[in-house]
């Protein structure tokens, strides 16, 4: 179980992983021992599942966000014995796919796409209107979307 100083160090980490067990000792007020021991548990206890990086996708080129809502053509992935979680695993691995998530209601599938223009999402939406067990595509384009730095409403509460 981890407690309020381990979500603080999360919090740091989550800021910038490229901290050091210092620094982030010099903002939680603790000894950098402490967070040294505490960040190897929060590993090992895999509480953390991986250090990242945030790109800068603007200057990567890739500056259109879609989500891409997807309905399953079940006699089809009957017939060929998938689901659409064994959809949604093959569609992650597509490169212009960020997540795929299998979710309730009118859709089957929820894809989120980071493209380099209108153009690119359209080749991509021809892509999948061509996998099977894909019955039908609708597209919403992101208009803008608000940064997730320091969300406080996504840190757990003790």
């Amino acid at each position: 179980m981890i407690d309020k100083d381990d979500l603080a160090i999360l919090k740091e980490l989550k800021k910038d992983s490229r901290q050091t067990t210092r620094e982030i000792a010099k903002k939680i007020k603790s000894s950098a021992a402490t967070v040294h021991r505490r960040l190897n548990n929060l590993v090992k206890d895999g509480y953390i599942k991986q250090f990242t990086i945030v790109p800068d996708w603007e200057k990567l080129g890739k500056t259109t966000l879609a989500y891409v809502l997807i309905n399953i053509d079940y006699p089809d992935v009957k017939k060929k014995r998938l689901s659409q979680d064994i959809i949604a695993d093959r569609l992650i691995m597509h490169p212009l796919v960020f997540d795929a998530a299998t979710v309730t209601g009118r859709k089957d599938l929820v894809l989120k796409v980071l493209v380099k223009d209108t153009g690119e999402l359209n080749k991509f939406i021809n892509y999948l209107r061509n996998c099977e067990g894909i019955q039908m595509t609708e597209t919403l384009v992101a208009l803008h979307a608000a940064p997730n730095n320091d969300n406080p409403f996504d840190e757990p509460k003790l």
